[in-house]
């Protein structure tokens, strides 16, 4: 989380500028490698070239904006623990999905 930290700010500041609130959206950092957070990139940034970070040496990432209810959906399938910790959170959060479970922390 801390080495997203400026991404985080960035998102939060852009969710406030489209006039979005806690309740419409979150902020993703999805392991595009990992099992869960693969298929919500796909969905989210359909077709972007993951490869080329990889070929970095560096794991990549997706991170921005996710709708909330479907991210919500989406934990509910696979981390019921993150899944309940964000239909609680009522502040801005950040939904993290790395080594095959999620977890919710606030903005």
């Amino acid at each position: 989380f801390e080495l997203n930290a400026d991404r985080v700010a960035h998102f939060k500041r852009r969710l406030t500028e489209r006039g979005m609130t806690a309740d419409q959206a979150v902020i993703v950092l999805l392991n595009v490698d990992d099992v869960h957070g693969g298929p919500l990139a796909d969905a989210l940034m359909p077709g972007y070239n993951w490869q080329e970070i990889r070929d970095r040496g560096e794991i990549p990432f997706a991170r921005g904006l996710a709708m909330r209810e479907g991210i919500q959906r989406a934990l509910g399938t696979f981390d019921k623990e993150a899944a309940e910790k964000l239909q609680g959170m009522t502040d801005v959060a950040v939904v993290i999905v790395d080594h095959g479970v999620a977890e919710v922390f606030a903005a």
